[in-house]
């Protein structure tokens, strides 16, 4: 049935959802979409930052196209102890979602994962749940909790230093007379102090998830992956280098500041990323499968 509405063919829809809603397995996905519904209606109603929005509705389509392709695959086998601990699991996940106020709560952030893993266990059981190891980790990139997260990197490594000290480079060959002490960046525009969130830890974390997402949907060799990942991390650190880069030059100018730091501005430096990564996934994947046509 799924085949023929993603091709358009709505012919024998009518009988088709009759067959399937006499199906288990058509509730569970039914169970599973609706807690994936929840789910982003409380993200898009809490969350501050679009792109985490955004980031949250894609990782969801691709979980849920990656269940409706290994569908054929999958083996509906489960025993009463799965099904007793999936229901508790989805009455926690139901319960926490009507009483949450925040997205930031650790509890809230855990309840992706949760919701899946009690659908799967629902529907196949302990056994099963290997079978559903791609959504279950694409559910746990939601789970990440990304404040101790980004905390824990920056006591490791000085992202915003490495920040600052690429922007200053970039505006000195630039030819724009600059200096940086520490972390920030003096210049005859002004000057500017690369903070935490400005670092570039948000957008590298974004396009680790993408390039996850993009491996797991299509087919990558191994070595095109060792290049994936470092690339996203590349990319965006650049990108952002670069935006803070024009922050420096702008700074003095109060509007277009706001615009290109926290504005709408921001958000074209993270459509530049991922189209820059997007590209290079489409490259890569086109010379795997001319490898495997070969």
């Amino acid at each position: 049935m799924l085949e023929n509405i993603l091709r358009g063919d709505f012919t024998h829809l009518q009988s088709d959802l009759q067959k399937a809603s006499s199906k288990l397995e058509f509730w569970l996905l039914a169970t599973w979409v609706s807690l994936i519904a929840i789910n982003l209606t409380l993200v898009g109603r809490l969350a501050e930052n679009i792109d985490e929005t955004a980031i949250q509705i894609l990782t969801w389509t691709v979980a849920i196209l990656l269940v409706i392709r290994n569908r054929p695959n999958l083996k509906f086998e489960t025993t009463p102890s799965a099904i007793a601990v999936g229901s508790l699991l989805i009455i926690w996940v139901l319960t926490k979602s009507l009483l949450t106020r925040r997205i930031t709560d650790v509890l809230f952030i855990l309840t992706p994962i949760i919701a899946t893993i009690g659908v799967a266990l629902i529907a196949s059981g302990w056994k099963g749940l290997r079978q559903y190891w791609q959504p279950i980790l694409l559910a746990a990139t939601l789970g990440i909790p990304i404040t101790f997260l980004f905390a824990a990197i920056e006591k490791i490594i000085p992202v915003n230093v490495f920040t600052a000290q690429f922007a200053n480079s970039a505006l000195w060959y630039g030819g724009v007379k600059v200096a940086q002490q520490g972390i920030t960046i003096v210049s005859q525009y002004g000057a500017v102090e690369v903070a935490r969130g400005c670092a570039g830890l948000p957008p590298i974390l974004m396009l680790v998830r993408i390039t996850l997402m993009f491996v797991l949907v299509f087919p990558v060799s191994r070595f095109h992956m060792w290049i994936l990942f470092p690339s996203a991390v590349a990319i965006a650190f650049i990108v952002n280098s670069v935006r803070v880069a024009l922050l420096v030059i702008i700074s003095l100018q109060a509007d277009s500041f706001k615009y290109w730091h926290s504005g709408d501005g921001s958000q074209i430096f993270s459509v530049v990323a991922v189209s820059i990564l997007l590209a290079l996934c489409n490259w890569l994947t086109r010379d795997d499968d001319e490898y495997e046509e070969a």
